[in-house]
């Protein structure tokens, strides 16, 4: 069990920026930090690879840091907070906007007014800019305080009902953001309750929110966080239908809206956005536009390791679908080493499942290029890894391409015993179901066939018995793994298995 350590995890997720920050704060504000233990400490643990604290007892040995060291990690924990709460504070308009709010109320008790009109001018312009509508309210109630305070005198009756209509507005706003996100909560959570919607019947619940008249327009979403909502439900909407021609629509209509609002566009959602959007594309097999989404999500700038890690792998992912749907397995291969290079440099931020996916996806690359050697090498870091316990999917399936690798590079020797093992794999995880079966018997078949013309007509009779399979709704979408249909028709016709994908992806 790796032992994980929440001071660790913290100053690891540090930039370099924020490091530097918190060595200034710690000379103002915790004395003699140069060279009293708690920077000692910060520095101790961060020039760890991993945490260890038997090795930060050796360093601080016979020092009194040892008699309450969870005390001394404590404290280094809350000041690399305050530090962080410091340097962020700079640069977030909202955390500005709060300053000048808890500014007022230092300068309304001193009773210094005017000072107190000036900060809440400045807190009025943010607070509009970034539609920050609660705290419009709260400077509106500093407003009408000051203006009793002074009894309402070099006050002006238009000015003082100016700021009624100013509540009342953003009274509206933010009941106008309440009720979107009311609507939102219950599609998703309609979505998660129902998962895939299979029928119209089940639609019902959905059809009625989405006849919300709040749901007529997007004129009817008065701010910008109301119009997000909006498209949001109707993205969901017309993906429960299948509907891509409309998802695309409203995906886009998103995307526009996030990029026409870069003061209020947060990155986690422009990511998500566009990740979004390339599903949709590549379902749609819209690939050139896909690749120009790709490298829009790729020239997105940000400090964040979090974000970065997760382009990087919506990025590349979807990319690697592209080309696996598309058939161009040869422009695949050649993000590689990209990948590599991000998995090898970003290896604390990226899970084990995507590393699982990633090299699942590789394999079926080099095997749509005929690379075999490639592609046993990548099935195999799944299939040798004894501690994997996550995606048993794409383990079975790693196990049945393993086969179909070992078929193309004529193997026959060795497949039966590899048939024998893949039986026990999937019968001990519940997984040997009508599909494997199918296939294992119909493998058998072609390595004990006589001939081309008996091969062939193994893989018809196989094509139509997974064709048959496709249709019961039990069975899992092999489509969602590997195109086997393309394979045995490649196969059948004496073509290239990766000119029939291609085929299909033009038709």
């Amino acid at each position: 069990m790796k032992v994980t350590d929440d001071l660790f995890q913290l100053i690891k997720s540090l930039d370099q920026s924020e490091r530097r920050y918190f060595k200034i704060f710690a000379a103002l504000h915790i004395k003699e930090s140069e060279n009293n233990k708690y920077f000692r400490l910060f520095e101790a643990i961060d020039s760890q690879e991993k945490y260890d604290e038997n090795e930060i007892r050796k360093q601080f040995k016979n020092e009194k840091l040892l008699n309450q060291l969870h005390v001394a990690k404590n404290y280094l924990y809350n000041n690399i907070l305050k530090s962080l709460r410091l340097y962020h504070s700079e640069k977030s308009k909202l955390n500005e906007l709060m300053d000048l709010l808890r500014d007022v109320q230092i300068l309304y008790d001193k009773s210094l007014y005017k000072q107190c009109r000036k900060h809440l001018d400045k807190a009025r312009k943010i607070a509009y800019e970034y539609e920050k509508y609660a705290q419009i309210l709260a400077i509106l109630d500093w407003e009408k305080t000051l203006a009793r305070t002074k009894a309402y005198s070099d006050f002006k009756e238009d000015e003082l009902l100016g700021y009624y209509s100013e509540h009342q507005n953003a009274t509206e706003k933010l009941s106008n953001i309440n009720e979107y996100w009311k609507l939102t909560m219950k599609s998703f959570f309609l979505k998660k309750k129902q998962g895939i919607i299979r029928d119209k019947s089940e639609l019902a619940k959905f059809n009625l929110i989405i006849k919300d008249p709040l749901l007529e327009s997007d004129s009817k979403a008065k701010t910008f966080l109301s119009k997000t909502f909006y498209y949001n439900i109707k993205g969901l909407y017309y993906h429960t239908n299948k509907d891509y021609k409309n998802l695309l629509k409203y995906c886009n209509k998103l995307i526009e809206l996030l990029e026409a609002n870069p003061l209020l566009m947060n990155q986690e959602n422009y990511i998500a956005a566009l990740n979004n959007l390339l599903l949709v594309q590549i379902e749609m097999g819209k690939f050139k536009e896909a690749i120009a989404t790709i490298n829009k999500l790729r020239s997105i700038e940000t400090k964040s390791v979090s974000l970065q890690t997760r382009i990087f792998m919506t990025s590349y992912d979807t990319e690697i679908n592209l080309y696996l749907k598309s058939g161009e397995f040869e422009k695949g291969i050649k993000l590689v080493d990209d990948i590599e290079n991000g998995i090898k440099n970003l290896k604390e931020k990226i899970n084990k499942e995507a590393e699982v996916l990633f090299a699942f996806n590789i394999s079926y690359l080099y095997f749509g290029a005929d690379d075999f050697d490639n592609s046993l090498k990548w099935l195999n870091k799944i299939i040798n890894d004894k501690e994997l316990n996550i995606r048993e999917d794409i383990q079975c399936f790693a196990r049945i391409i393993n086969i179909l690798v070992h078929y193309e590079m004529k193997n026959y020797d060795l497949i039966d015993y590899i048939i024998k093992s893949t039986k026990r794999y999937l019968s001990g995880k519940n997984k040997l179901l009508k599909f494997e079966q199918t296939f294992l018997s119909y493998i058998k078949k072609l390595i004990n066939s006589k001939n081309e013309k008996d091969k062939i007509y193994v893989y018809e009779q196989m094509l139509f018995e997974l064709t048959s399979l496709s249709k019961d709704d039990s069975e899992i979408n092999l489509n969602d793994y590997f195109d086997f249909f393309a394979w045995l028709e490649s196969k059948i016709k004496n073509k290239k298995f990766q000119d029939i994908v291609k085929a299909k992806s033009n038709q």
